[in-house]
């Protein structure tokens, strides 16, 4: 269940917000499936409506949690009651209270705004915009769009629009309709154990976890790579519950099953050793118009985030699993460290977090009139933390719910999502680990080769790179129409947007797209040492390519064209 929102008003909700909101749900529901009738209650001051309402939704009075909890705690619905462990989006009411909370990295981004009547939570930018009625244009997302490719951290494309943090709810006190936020703060401490004690931890939150998994895992399918999170995953569902019933899938370019050490190669082969079903999903370009596919990728995803190359299939494959009754997928995202840097610039493009400033091409951008990008203060390097902890911290308080979150609302039109590496007593031991544990995932893939099947791991990768999808004639073409367009013209200066266009290039048709598997940086990752990777990751990280510049600049004005739909002048 992709799409909720919620609503709590001074005043009993009109007639009309039923209609209001099934219209919502049915504007935000995909294009390419057939959904079930959106879950609509209206209960006097309260309402709320869900687009494709699955067997995991939970309700209880008012309150609603959409997503995947692993220990069933009986409180979960109750106000200013203590945060669930687990996946999930929690809209909660009480007689003086209504309380919105996110999971503990905010895997499921929650929206929100208030004004002197009414209060509106959602997991949709476009549903509270609708509700409201009009739309007030963001301008601090432009840098971190163009930089990123994300809304940045805490930004959204309205202004009075805001992001429920990690580990943390938003407060509405219903009797002087006041709002507070109350956070359960990120922080690192090492605490000094021998590295076989945090092993021995960390494994054990690892068992913990994957035990208290209540799934029916003939409904729930494990995306399987060649890397080590997925496969950890498997292994620790094979020792902890009945698989029997599971399917694993991987997806990529047709070409790339049978490419030796490729992630769809290598999963393939690990299915087969723990005795689990496993299917290929090609991601080629879908033979629907490029237009429609894209257009469907910005709506799904509202804009979020711009990689587009795995879902260049037309969301063939989150179609599928929908039309075979899956409910959700086992997601391998995770926070157990990244890799090793040595200057502040590297911390920040290791989480995909650079700034105009960074790079040699937008170096100049606030000649063009876009509002100044600085950091968050919360996300500076503090007093005494090491390169390696504020890596892994920026990892968990920006990478995590900033991009990792995004790409899941791509896929969650479809199918319910539950990421166990991301639960709060992992968490807690990844956080007391020393930067040695850390950096590279060290810790953690010590244990899972220790479980694994003597299966190498992936060198390359099954899908084809953003970079060579935007580079394709049909893309390429269809981006230069839309950026001389009349919309853009309405955000961007003449100048910016012929810069932009003129720098867009063209593959010829006879080009073929190939897996991502030979690229410089994947060389400098698998072969060098590390001195080597981060100063290489500094310098190719130094130019952002034209064709995925001009991408940013169409998310942005054709987000600020879907979102000014129907809200009339300013």
């Amino acid at each position: 269940m992709a799409k909720c929102i919620y609503i709590c008003s001074r005043e009993l909700l009109p007639v009309s917000t039923e209609s209001r909101l099934y219209s919502i749900c049915n504007e935000l529901a995909p294009d390419n499936v057939i959904l079930p009738e959106p879950r609509v209650v209206i209960n006097g001051s309260i309402a709320y409506a869900i687009m494709n309402p699955t067997k995991t939704l939970m309700e209880s009075g008012n309150s609603v949690l959409i997503g995947e909890i692993f220990n069933k705690n009986k409180m979960w619905s109750e106000p200013l009651e203590k945060f669930p462990d687990g996946s999930y989006a929690l809209f909660r009411d009480g007689k003086t209270y209504c309380e919105i909370v996110s999971d503990p990295v905010a895997s499921r981004t929650i929206w929100y705004y208030r004004n002197d009547n009414i209060f509106i939570a959602s997991t949709s930018q476009i549903a509270i915009v609708r509700f409201i009625g009009n739309f007030e244009f963001d301008e601090r997302v432009i840098p971190w769009m163009l930089s990123t490719g994300s809304l940045g951290p805490g930004f959204s494309w309205d202004k009075r629009i805001k992001r429920v943090p990690v580990d943390s709810s938003v407060i509405l006190n219903k009797n002087n309709w006041s709002v507070s936020t109350r956070s359960n703060p990120v922080e690192f401490n090492s605490v000094k154990r021998s590295d076989e004690e945090h092993k021995k931890l960390l494994a054990e939150s690892l068992r913990s976890t994957f035990a208290s998994l209540d799934l029916d895992y003939s409904h729930w399918v494990l995306p399987l790579s060649g890397g080590y999170d997925s496969r950890g995953i498997l292994c620790l569902l094979y020792e902890n519950a009945n698989i029997e019933h599971l399917r694993t899938i991987t997806w990529g370019l047709e070409s790339s099953i049978n490419i030796k050490g490729n992630d769809a190669n290598i999963a393939k082969e690990l299915a087969n050793a723990l005795n689990v079903s496993h299917k290929y999903y090609h991601t080629d370009i879908s033979s629907e118009p490029v237009d429609i596919i894209i257009n469907r990728f910005v709506m799904l995803g509202e804009g979020r985030i711009d990689h587009l190359s795995g879902y260049m299939d037309g969301f063939k494959i989150w179609k599928t699993l929908f039309e075979d009754g899956i409910e959700g997928i086992i997601r391998g995202d995770e926070g157990f460290g990244s890799e090793h840097v040595s200057t502040g610039i590297n911390v920040r493009l290791s989480v995909g977090c650079s700034l105009c400033t960074d790079t040699s091409n937008l170096q100049n951008y606030k000649k063009y009139g876009f509002a100044s990008q600085e950091m968050p203060e919360y996300l500076n390097q503090t007093k005494g933390e090491t390169l390696a902890t504020w890596r892994d911290r920026l990892y968990h308080e920006y990478r995590l719910p900033t991009i990792l979150a995004a790409l899941s609302d791509l896929k969650l039109s479809f199918v319910e999502q539950t990421n166990p590496l991301l639960s709060k007593r992992i968490l807690k031991q990844v956080r007391e680990l020393p930067d040695h544990l850390r950096t590279e995932k060290a810790l953690f893939k010590k244990i899972i080769v220790s479980k694994s099947p003597k299966i190498d791991f992936a060198m390359s990768a099954a899908v084809a790179s953003s970079r060579e999808i935007l580079k394709q004639r049909q893309v390429a073409d269809f981006l230069k129409n839309e950026l001389m367009s009349d919309h853009p013209k309405k955000i961007f200066p003449a100048e910016f947007l012929k810069f932009v266009v003129t720098g867009i290039k063209t593959e010829s048709k006879e080009k073929k797209v190939k897996a991502n598997s030979s690229s410089i940086k994947l060389f400098i990752k698998k072969r060098s040492p590390n001195f080597l990777k981060a100063a290489a990751k500094k310098v190719l990280s130094r130019n952002i390519d034209h064709n995925i510049l001009a991408f940013r600049v169409f998310l942005i004005s054709k987000m600020n064209e879907i979102l000014n739909e129907n809200c009339g002048p300013k």
